[in-house]
């Protein structure tokens, strides 16, 4: 009987020991995935499941293209949206991919009701898409040459520019480089409406003082994240400070000058003699 318990205590501390390790082990080797997904002007018809690969989407406004809204990401990873096109030109659907150190995951997003072809002039972008890169001025239908600001040691960038148009394309989509350090550069991307007109884009790249680390973090702790928030002179303390110092300054410059002007410009000659003598 002695024996038998002995047995049981030591399977039992067998089994104790072994869990946690185990528990362990299914973690580390659980791929990153992408948790949740959604997109402004399409509904996703399935319900999304990090499982499942293969999904259809219908486009609330057929003409105008999708664009991302909001996602979850679990483990060490990176999204990247691309937009599949047919042999003429037409968007027929969205593909997410999530890049990870030993491999990648990819989604397709189907359109179940896409644009019929219609010629037209639309030659716009609805949206500049780069992981941890900031655009100024916000994108928009006036402007053509903007500045992208991204973190001063990023080593890859990668762009995606999504017309607005379901019937346009760009020519230099996806853009994909590797950076040399400290490297900037001035891109061009090409919009092509239906009907063929080109809309040019020019985009210069440039250095931020914030690194990838960083601008992860302030992702982590608030949702976005701005490379040159707090970092422009106008929006540092010293400027505030030079500012009120200015200021002050001006406002003694401006009482000395009224308190020695009344002294100098005094109507009154104390040495004058008086025009009619007191009786």
């Amino acid at each position: 009987m002695r024996r038998a318990i002995k047995i049981l205590l030591t399977a039992l501390l067998v089994v104790i020991t072994i869990t946690p390790f185990s528990a362990s082990a299914d973690d580390s080797t659980r791929l990153p995935r992408l948790t949740s997904i959604s997109f402004k002007n399409a509904v996703i018809d399935q319900k999304f499941s990090s499982d499942n690969m293969t999904y259809t989407v219908t486009l609330i406004d057929n003409s105008a293209s999708p664009t991302l809204e909001s996602y979850k990401l679990e483990g060490d990873c990176e999204l990247f949206i691309d937009y599949n096109y047919s042999e003429t030109k037409q968007q027929t659907g969205i593909t997410a991919t999530i890049e990870y150190p030993t491999g990648s995951t990819i989604y397709t997003f189907t359109y179940s009701n896409p644009a019929v072809f219609t010629p037209n002039s639309n030659n716009h972008l609805a949206q500049l898409n780069c992981n941890y890169g900031e655009l100024l001025p916000a994108l928009n239908d006036n402007d053509t040459k903007y500045k992208l600001y991204i973190p001063q040691d990023l080593t890859r960038l990668s762009i995606r520019p999504v017309p607005q148009d379901t019937n346009a394309y760009c020519a230099q989509s996806p853009i994909d480089i590797t950076l040399n350090e400290g490297q900037e550069l001035v891109l061009t991307i090409d919009c092509i409406a239906s009907n063929g007109s080109v809309r040019q884009y020019e985009i210069s790249v440039s250095r931020a003082k914030k690194t990838v680390d960083e601008v992860k973090k302030e992702i982590e702790e608030h949702g976005t994240a701005s490379l040159i928030r707090g970092t422009r002179f106008y929006e540092k303390e010293e400027f505030f400070i030079i500012l009120f110092s200015a200021i002050v300054g001006i406002i003694i410059l401006i009482l000395l000058y009224l308190f020695t002007r009344r002294i100098i410009i005094n109507p009154y000659d104390p040495e004058e003699v008086p025009f009619f003598d007191e009786a």
